[in-house]
């Protein structure tokens, strides 16, 4: 049998970094553990947080091929046997079962976890099942009735599934409402406020404690912009209208981060939220470390809603949580008890309840079907339905189809013949804005389009494209550089900054400014139209905007988006890259790329490795 690799072989060939050699190595130089397999264990580990994962799936470690010898198996170190790589991990001081604190911790002899992401894991389990088990006091039901009637479209003879959501929402004290675009998340939870502020004011008690919030800055800003829409839409009294919350805010300013105290943060367990309801958008993106402080720090009798799109990228940080929390692999359904409620408070027949066991998460799940913005008639709608579900041949189709107007697809072209093959799109998307004279008019046009790249570096990243798009304009004599600024310079926020109160992924434009002598200021435009004004040299780290890669693209929405994926194999492409990349637009899809690139990207689909979904969904 051949032996297992050293940490140093597979950090000199590129599978582990600098980091998992150092973490490895030191847990052995401080502890004298000399078993290798140990040491591998360790490294191993530390590389599958890096790369998204809570823990290593060590099963799916030793059936990878190792670095080099993907085409080539044979001769050499080859992956420990697993029986062998656990009889190991079982007799080292550096492991437990998670009884006790250690560095390492193996699950099931198959999960190996660094001891920080054990334990975060398991102080989420224990947040969400402790606040499911907490029995919330039931609503007036019949001013709930009146109200789900009142503010919701009675006329459907199909079930309404906002009206399930609001049910849920006023009935439990933890509610994920998961959604695809144009699916009406942030309309529904509106009226889940309203519904809520009404219960508060016939029984006498003060109205509800709001927050909104949202794990990016820009983020925020949509939800705050959605919320003041919808509201004023719902014709709503005074007093209900008076009471919702107009202002969103990061998890990481209303969480107080400290920046300075090691990533502290003010609230936590014992400085809880003053907050009765907490309202979390985008939460696709936030990672086991957040949302695990989002819990803790969120007093248990207070409503906690969740609204993303488990079908979206999951945070760039280790975690899949809100998959986990949906576990898309379940039984699609409630519990017989919740389906009846449903029906007696909606008017509608909702799909068979679940037949066999039911879980602690099953009535606190309501995914809404119904696209209002993408009907049959749409190829996006049609387009992002078959990449969710894996279906490459279909989506290849729909985006090939003459019949739709709204998606197309572009041929890949050759670096050297990027500019040629975009250039007229660039032109023609990004040059109105230019000539706007109006703050608010000009960053309203700059936003209609956007480009989204799968890479950050390379001929097809989101760099080369912003250099290009650059050259592009210049050419025209659209933009006229003065050092590193030019009137027009669309700007992204890369850092949070507290005192001028920018944050990550605030999108802003350099323009000139007649009030002060036509003087080059960035301007920022908040969710009540107001023009916030800063001198470039103040920003905090940012970026050139007019291409951003997908991932960066969350919790934005454009008219229209041109995707640039890479013209040939990629491991950052996959299903749920394409899918968030094109539900990004409400208008129109270009998507430049090949079919094997496409048909790659959508039959790849990204597994976390975890125990979240395990642990809670493991009993009925």
């Amino acid at each position: 049998m051949s032996a297992a690799p050293s940490i140093r072989e597979l950090f000199e060939s590129g599978y582990l970094s600098s980091l998992d050699l150092y973490l490895a190595e030191t847990l052995q130089r401080i502890t004298g553990e000399k078993d290798p397999l140990v040491e591998l264990g360790a490294a191993v580990a530390c590389r599958a947080t890096t790369l998204g994962h809570v823990c290593a799936d060590l099963e799916s470690v030793v059936s990878s091929a190792l670095p080099g010898k993907e085409d080539k198996p044979g001769d050499g170190p080859s992956w420990p046997e697993p029986g062998a790589w656990v009889a190991a991990l079982h007799k080292s001081s550096l492991v437990s079962g998670g009884e006790k604190t250690s560095p390492l911790v193996l699950e099931n002899d198959r999960r190996l976890y660094l001891g920080k992401y054990w334990d975060l894991q398991q102080r989420l389990v224990t947040e969400i099942e402790a606040r499911i088990a907490l029995p919330m006091a039931p609503p007036d039901e019949g001013l709930l009735r009146e109200g789900v009637e009142r503010f919701f479209d009675s006329s459907k003879d199909q079930p309404d599934w906002q009206k399930a959501a609001a049910v849920a929402a006023l009935q439990n004290n933890f509610t994920v409402i998961s959604g695809g675009p144009g699916t009406g998340k942030t309309t529904t939870v509106v009226k889940i406020i309203a519904l809520l502020i009404e219960q508060s004011l016939k029984a006498g008690t003060p109205p509800p404690l709001i927050d909104l919030l949202a794990p990016t800055g820009k983020a925020a800003a949509r939800l705050e912009e959605s919320v003041r829409a919808a509201g004023s839409k719902l014709g709503l009294e005074d007093e209900v209208l008076s009471n919702i919350p107009l202002e969103g805010a990061t998890l990481h300013r209303r969480l107080g981060y400290n920046p300075r105290g090691f990533g502290s943060f003010r609230h936590g367990k014992k400085d809880p939220l003053g907050a009765d309801v907490v309202i979390i958008d985008e939460a696709s993106m936030i990672d086991l470390s957040m949302m695990t402080r989002l819990f803790e720090a969120i007093p248990r009798s207070s409503r906690l809603i969740l609204l993303g799109d488990e079908h979206q990228l999951a945070s760039v940080e280790a975690g899949a949580i809100l998959g986990d929390i949906c576990n898309s692999e379940r039984e699609a359904g409630w519990s017989p008890s919740f389906s009846d409620k449903l029906e007696k408070l909606t008017g509608h027949t909702y799909p068979a309840p679940i037949s066999g066991d039911t879980f602690a998460l099953t009535d606190c799940i309501v995914e809404l079907k119904t696209s209002y913005r993408f009907d049959e008639s749409s190829g996006i709608g049609k387009f992002a339905r078959r990449v969710r579900d894996g279906e490459a041949g279909a989506a290849l189709e729909c985006l090939q189809a003459a019949e739709y107007k709204d998606i197309s697809m572009l041929a890949p072209a050759e670096p050297e013949k990027l500019q040629e093959a975009i250039g007229k799109i660039i032109l023609e998307r990004y040059s109105s804005y230019f000539g706007e004279n109006d703050p608010v008019a000009r960053m309203e046009a700059f936003n209609s389009f956007r480009i989204l790249c799968a890479h950050r570096q390379g001929p097809y990243g989101f760099h080369n494209l912003n250099r290009l798009v650059e050259a592009t304009l210049e050419t025209e004599g659209l933009l006229e550089f003065e050092g590193a600024w030019y009137h027009g310079r669309p700007i992204m926020i890369t850092r949070n900054d507290y005192q001028l109160n920018l944050f990550n992924g605030d999108t802003g434009l350099i323009a000139r400014d007649p009030s002060r002598g036509d003087a080059l200021r960035a301007q920022f435009i908040d969710p009540e139209g107001r023009v916030r004004s800063f001198a470039p040299s103040r920003l905090p780290p940012h970026e050139t905007s007019y291409a951003m890669t997908i991932h960066k693209s969350q919790g934005s929405e454009f008219d229209r988006v041109l995707v640039v994926l890479p013209n040939g194999p990629s491991a950052l492409l996959s299903r749920e890259l394409i899918y968030t990349a094109i539900t990004r637009a409400k208008k129109e899809v270009l998507l430049l790329g090949s079919d094997e690139t496409i048909t790659s990207g959508i039959e790849k689909r990204i597994e976390r490795a975890s125990g979240l979904r395990d642990a809670l969904w493991a009993s009925g």
